[in-house]
């Protein structure tokens, strides 16, 4: 399990927000500011019903601390990174959580560990997929897309095509995260420092805190995806939880980055999302760690 270092420097990051409800230009505008520094953002008036939300932690929370028999048995439950777990990554991670594809949400409501039904597990693992497939997953389908098209419309320049294959509804990933709390003063990563493999995460979290975002640096392309890692909660009893919603491209769409605004070329070579996944899971097995966008970067002539 990795430690944080002693001498590490934290400040507190101002973020932007962005109001989903905004006039067209203005979002545009607000979302492209945002993603340009520091890349990540609060969204408002997203239309999620507290409710539904509230409902999805307690649920989840419920189930994640079962004891280690019964949980282990719950559908897509990990501990540890779960696009990691056969991987001798450097690190043990300090989490656990549930993993959800949303294309096989709807087999999943129907199904729970053998003999859980109606014992440890089984109600509150039914009402889960139910919440998750039913209206969590819908909502953030639909807040990914407008987000999405409001980017690629803006400097991005994207076609409709291009719009179609780069963000799809399908192939997206649900995960409920527990970091439990560790002992007072203990300096513990829940997650290791690291960029996410999709093209938008949408990270709804309680307000335990614990989120580290990589902020500064010279890096390549119009728009940011900082690294970002997670502290075990040391100074409080109460568990970290967070819900998070990841939306990829197509598998096999040819994805080519735009010229960079500043250089007027290329950044990055064009390449499909199996290709990034199979490099990713390449370095993670050769490294034990991942490099993600940095593999597909262009060489610059010097002049």
């Amino acid at each position: 399990m990795e430690h944080l270092p002693d001498e590490c420097e934290l400040e507190e990051l101002e973020v932007s927000t962005v109001d989903l409800e905004a006039e067209e230009p203005r979002l545009m505008e607000q979302l492209a500011a945002a993603c340009r520094d520091p890349g990540v953002f609060r969204l408002v008036n997203h239309g999620v019903p507290s409710g539904l939300t509230a409902r999805l932690f307690g649920l989840a929370r419920g189930l994640l601390e079962l004891d280690a028999a019964n949980k282990s048995r719950l559908p897509g439950y990990f501990c540890g990174t779960p696009a990691l777990a056969a991987l001798p990554v450097k690190q043990l991670n300090w989490l656990e959580g549930l993993h959800v594809e949303a294309d096989d949400t709807g087999d999943r409501c129907h199904s729970c560990p053998d003999g859980a039904d109606g014992e440890a597990g089984g109600t509150a693992l039914a009402e889960f997929m139910e919440a998750v497939s039913g209206e969590y997953v819908a909502h953030m389908a639909r807040i990914a897309r407008k987000l999405f098209d409001a980017l690629a419309s803006g400097e991005l320049g994207l076609d409709e095509e291009q719009r179609a294959s780069y963000l799809t509804e399908r192939g997206s990933i649900f995960r409920a995260y527990r970091y439990p709390a560790t002992a007072p003063g203990r300096r513990q990563l829940g997650m290791e420092a690291h960029t996410d493999s999709s093209v938008l995460s949408i990270l709804n979290q309680d307000m335990v805190g614990g989120l580290q975002v990589f902020h500064g640096g010279d890096e390549p392309g119009a728009y940011r995806s900082p690294d970002h890692r997670v502290v075990a909660p040391a100074w409080t009893e109460v568990d970290r939880m967070s819900l998070c919603y990841f939306a990829f491209p197509q598998e096999d769409a040819v994805i080519v980055g735009a010229a960079s605004a500043c250089r007027q070329e290329e950044v990055y070579r064009g390449f499909s999302y199996r290709e990034f996944r199979e490099q990713v899971q390449a370095d993670v097995k050769a490294t034990g760690s991942k490099v993600g966008l940095a593999r597909f970067r262009v060489a610059v002539a010097q002049s």
